[in-house]
């Protein structure tokens, strides 16, 4: 009998997932709308849809997964109501998207007892798509993907983000930037390019020897984590930790880079 991973066919998800991207990528402003409202509903409108479409579709292929919308609920992440569960990301990048600017993502991640075991990170404009599934491997478009194993810290490309909400907490601001602050001088060069999903599958895809984050936004971060994992990075919490639903922060990277990184880091 198929375990219920076996008899999800990733080939129907993928189409799934281009369909809905083509549609955003035809429905993304040229450039910001003009106020915060007319943003928010442009959003709303946009990413709701594409939601309300995969949710409809895949239900109707495996009606035994529901959908979590626990993204701003981190007890409920902790404790989900499910063993198994899809998490989406409609719009992740959603200044870049309505902006009229590249480096946004649609993602999928399908979870089974707290660990992500399949996902999916489409960048429509780059008709890149990324997916992994536990323990066989990362692709893009067919490709299989590998970590680049550069050794020399000076000679590295880290991507990074601090998403941006009004009333952010001074005291998270402060410890991104002493952070950042740590890294700049060890490295070749540090980059904040869109969402932590498209820089997780960039780094699989070698583009990246890094990538880290402060926060627990672990909801964004599951699709790209199983990425990276299974091109062969190491993963932990932004000390060098253990990774886990409690955590605070990110780090991921090369497995050398991922030493020296976490080393940096700590102190």
């Amino acid at each position: 009998m198929k375990t219920l991973i076996e008899q999800i066919d990733p080939n129907t998800i993928t189409a799934l997932l281009l369909r809905q991207g083509a549609w955003l990528l035809q429905q993304q402003p040229a450039c910001a709308p003009h106020d915060l409202t007319a943003m928010q509903d442009t959003f709303e409108r946009c990413s709701g849809t594409v939601l309300q479409q995969l949710e409809m579709a895949l239900s109707s292929h495996w009606p035994e997964i529901p959908f979590s919308h626990a993204e701003f609920d981190p007890e409920q992440q902790i404790k989900p109501e499910h063993p198994v569960y899809w998490i989406c990301d409609p719009i992740d990048g959603a200044v870049q998207f309505l902006s009229g600017l590249p480096l946004w993502t649609l993602t999928l991640c399908l979870v089974i007892d707290a660990k992500p075991v399949m996902a999916f990170v489409y960048d429509p404009v780059a008709h890149a798509m990324y997916h992994a599934l536990a323990g066989q491997g990362a692709f893009c478009n067919g490709r299989h993907l590998q970590v680049r194993h550069r050794d020399q810290l000076s000679l590295a490309v880290l991507g990074t983000s601090f998403p941006n909400y009004p009333q952010r907490p001074q005291s998270e601001i402060d410890e991104f930037l002493r952070l950042l602050s740590k890294v700049i001088p060890q490295v070749f060069a540090q980059r904040w390019m869109g969402p932590s999903s498209l820089s997780l599958a960039q780094l699989a895809e070698g583009k990246l020897d890094g990538y880290w984050e402060t926060g627990r936004s672990l909801y964004d971060w599951l699709p790209g984590i199983l990425i990276a994992q299974e091109a062969g990075a190491i993963c932990s919490d932004i000390k060098g930790e253990k990774l886990d639903w409690s955590s605070d922060g990110i780090l991921f990277a090369s497995p050398i880079i991922h030493s020296m990184l976490s080393t940096i880091l700590m102190k």
